[in-house]
């Protein structure tokens, strides 16, 4: 992999100016091409209070990348693989829709069209896994199949479900084994170790912990889950980060392998959802009003983690960007949209300036 030298200066100061002005305590930058790296940058604290920095190796709490990073190459391996078809109904791999939902498939599930809530609390009553997709599969109270884009968890929840029901593997284990050994994200997996608490970026401070959550899973539904579900609980680095966007960026090649099919690559990134109120493709969310994409770089894909993470895509200009912050180790209001803005835009200009896009 290629290292390119430039001057990132101007922006590895919006990074520092937001850590002192306590936007956020700590990030990891990535940025890469199909073949080069141009620029990984580490500032500010893991954890503020144990005065924890951040390096290049500190892990984050994915949230909701999770989605993007382990949900959705499974599915679209499982798709490859002639086990799967995105225009199945979900029923014909998880019976109990077959009653109240019989019209949802799973193309509904990666698109969030299927019609359900942003979440249920599942944590709450301590359900398990299975028992929570029984629950899922008899929701009535739900906008029809199709009709809406509503961003739920729920939809994600069950296609981890399907596919471990699918491949007959754990969804930590069919990740591991299919998409991030093979790409050589050493650092990348569901629940962490016990010993790499230290290189850990904590999340938020839990009253019932009298501590702030550190080294596990931030989503109370995923720690519900034993810390493994298809909405969150992955954690990874912003290298091994940038070598699942290089994926992307190379139509499904890493280092002269195939992993996923160019036609996979494309038929992920399209839209979806048209004349709906949000842009969606498979799993990704596309340029729309009030997206973090910034101005230059609106013909691509990406997404967001609760805890403060994001990856933009763009293979028109051959170039993605990974953001990984622990924002929520300050509280939950801080919104970075306008940060990731800020930054995709200075690094489109910078990168252009340079003749590296």
């Amino acid at each position: 992999m290629k290292e390119t030298q430039l001057d990132f200066s101007k922006i590895t100061k919006l990074i520092d100016q937001e850590i002192e002005k306590g936007t956020l305590p700590g990030a990891v930058l990535a940025v890469t091409t199909n073949d080069s790296v141009p620029l990984i940058y580490s500032a500010g604290y893991a954890h503020k209070e144990k005065e924890v920095k951040v390096t290049k190796e500190t892990l984050y709490d994915l949230a909701s990348l999770t989605k993007v990073t382990s949900t959705l190459p499974a599915i679209l391996l499982l798709l490859e693989a002639g086990e799967i078809d995105l225009d199945d109904p979900v029923y014909n791999y998880v019976q109990s829709f077959k009653e109240h939902n019989d019209d949802i498939t799973i193309k509904h599930l990666l698109t969030h069209t299927s019609g359900y809530p942003p979440e249920i609390k599942f944590y709450q009553r301590n359900l398990t896994m299975e028992a929570a997709v029984v629950e899922i599969a008899g929701l009535t109270a739900k906008k029809p199949a199709g009709t809406e884009v509503i961003y739920s968890d729920l939809n994600y929840i069950v296609l981890g479900y399907i596919t471990e029901q699918v491949s007959g593997m754990p969804l930590d284990e069919y990740t591991a084994n299919h998409i991030y050994k093979p790409l050589g994200m050493k650092n990348t997996f569901f629940n962490p170790p016990e010993h790499l608490r230290m290189q850990t970026a904590a999340t938020e401070f839990r009253e019932s912990l009298n501590d702030y959550q550190w080294g596990e899973v931030h989503d109370e539904n995923a720690t519900n889950f034993n810390g493994i579900s298809g909405h969150a609980g992955l954690f990874s680095t912003g290298g091994d980060m940038i070598k699942y966007c290089q994926l992307f960026l190379n139509k499904g090649v890493y280092q002269e392998k195939m992993l996923l099919s160019p036609l996979t690559i494309e038929l992920a990134a399209d839209c979806y959802t048209d004349s709906l109120n949000l842009s969606r493709g498979l799993g990704w969310q596309l340029h729309s009003t009030g997206v973090f994409s910034g101005q230059f770089l609106q013909k691509g894909y990406g997404h967001t983690g609760f805890t403060g993470t994001s990856m933009w895509i763009s293979p028109e200009k051959n170039l993605a960007i990974v953001l990984l912050t622990n924002r929520v180790h300050y509280g939950r209001e801080n919104n970075i949209n306008s940060l990731r803005r800020k930054l995709h835009n200075v690094i489109a200009v910078t990168m252009k300036e340079k003749g590296v896009i």
